[in-house]
């Protein structure tokens, strides 16, 4: 009975660590020119761990990456890096929610008994999404954002390029021609 737990354990945290297909949710606003802006300036405020609680998950090394490969995208759209009177504001938000999931674990005690005991059990998992946004300095607002879980807690020589895949796959929602 211990191994049938320690798989179904075991199963559970293949099945929520490894999902192998994030759904990238992207909005933009339609009434924004794309084609017309010219220059960037990233914002530096992102790159200051927010999720001090989570260093696995939310580091600098994590941050650094994930700002140098938004700028990198920025620069590919054929966008100019102007500090001094920039167009838009790009920028990302990494977002660390502790979550739950209760099982229900109904087995017979032994061969005499006749009725079931049902224990409930919980697991606590860890639960990212990266968000990328990119914001007009004059209208003020978001003007196209777009988001997809993740998982930060990677060795080192695999996780800067996990995460310039995941900012390369959102960034092909940007709506510029």
């Amino acid at each position: 009975m211990k191994l049938f737990k320690f798989s179904f354990y075991l199963s559970m945290v293949l099945l929520f660590g490894c999902a192998s297909t994030s759904e990238i949710v992207s909005e933009f606003d339609e009434t924004a020119d794309f084609d017309s802006y010219t220059t960037f300036v990233l914002c530096i405020d992102d790159l200051f761990v927010e999720n001090i609680e989570y260093p696995r998950y939310d580091n600098n090394e994590v941050r650094e990456i994930i700002g140098e490969e938004v700028e990198a995208q920025m620069i590919k759209l054929g966008h100019k890096t102007n500090v001094l009177n920039p167009e838009l504001q790009a920028g990302f938000q990494l977002i660390v929610e502790e979550k739950e999931a209760s099982f229900t674990n109904c087995e017979r005690q032994d061969e005499y008994s006749y009725w079931e005991e049902c224990t409930i059990d919980t697991i606590i998992y860890t639960e990212e999404t990266l968000v990328i946004y990119v914001s007009d300095f004059n209208k003020r607002q978001i003007v196209w954002q777009a988001s997809v879980s993740c998982d930060m807690n990677r060795s080192k020589d695999r996780l800067s390029k996990y995460i310039n895949e995941l900012v390369t796959t959102l960034f092909k929602e940007y709506p510029k021609s």
